[in-house]
């Protein structure tokens, strides 16, 4: 089930990308469009798990669950759809993809976790492989703001280590509420924070989310599949695995999203996108040995760091 749930978060999360590029293309304004489908998306899970009795109030108030929702959703996303307006999407697909270093590099400077040096081998061959894969977007010229954009990315992946770090050890304690619910509190809050944040940063039109039927299927498609359905997964692993495992689709994701743009979208293929494939699939593989072992060998994983 791990696996199979794995594999879902990857292909979801893939394909992402296609639809926030469709939404955008669309006229949708860039973090109103990210700020609104995760608002919607809690708003949604928020109202099935009140129907359902759950502790939906008690979880609102947990101040826990608001820290990852600005680490996670609010960081991530603010500042990923702030730099691309500076920076390629295959440069900030590879910036984006240093989330799981964070991950043990914070996990390592706390103590929780050791520098596994085939881990880390791993992880540095999975990220050599998403260079390959993203070359064709490096063209641009350098500037002061290209410059900042990356920055600024990589503050977006500090903020996610730390809110995967941080879910793990709230999901290890608190018993009251599913990895479900407390995924759709963060993406309420997180929300919140990215709406409030474009006032401040772009010219926000709620009218160009449902401009046409390009905008609505995009928004549709990326709160259903893409936040309900992806994130809530990504946090039903955190509580089964270790944030490391589940935090690799940032490897994953980019394959999928240029093997989707080339379907749907006509965009070109180059031999090193396919080496890079093999160098992103060889490291994940590496760096989840442990995992993937257990998952082999006894059909399941503990809970436990692993």
């Amino acid at each position: 089930m791990v696996l199979i749930n794995y594999i879902f978060v990857c292909v979801i999360f893939g394909t992402t990308f296609l639809f926030i590029k469709v939404g955008i293309e669309a006229g949708a304004t860039p973090i109103l469009s990210g700020g609104v489908r995760f608002f919607i998306a809690g708003l949604l899970v928020l109202g099935y798990f009140a129907l359902k009795k759950h502790r939906v109030a008690e979880a609102l108030m947990s101040r826990q669950l608001i820290v990852v929702g600005f680490c996670i959703t609010f960081m991530s996303f603010s500042t990923l759809y702030w730099a691309e307006q500076y920076i390629t999407s295959g440069l900030a697909a590879v910036l984006s993809a240093s989330g799981p270093m964070m991950i043990l590099l914070i996990q390592r400077q706390r103590k929780e976790a050791e520098l596994d040096f085939v881990k880390v081998v791993g992880l540095v061959i999975a990220l050599v492989g998403v260079v390959c894969i993203s070359m064709p977007g490096f063209s641009e010229s350098l500037t002061y703001l290209w410059l900042i954009g990356c920055i600024v990315v990589l503050i977006g992946e500090v903020g996610y280590g730390f809110g995967s770090v941080f879910s793990k050890q709230y999901f290890a304690t608190e018993q009251r509420f599913s990895p479900f619910l407390m995924n759709g509190v963060q993406m309420f809050y997180g929300g919140v924070m990215l709406t409030l944040f474009s006032f401040f940063v772009e010219d926000p039109s709620f009218s160009s989310l449902i401009a046409n039927s390009d905008a609505q299927i995009s928004l549709v498609y990326l709160i259903l599949i893409g936040s309900i359905g992806g994130h809530g997964l990504y946090y039903w692993l955190i509580s089964k695995t270790n944030p490391v495992f589940p935090a690799t689709w940032l490897y994953i994701s980019p394959m999928i999203a240029i093997f989707v743009g080339y379907v749907f979208l006509e965009e070109a293929l180059s031999p090193v996108m396919f080496v890079g494939a093999f160098l992103i699939i060889f490291g994940v593989l590496l760096t989840n040995r442990t995992i993937l072992l257990k998952l082999f060998r006894n059909g399941e994983v503990t809970r436990s760091n692993i």
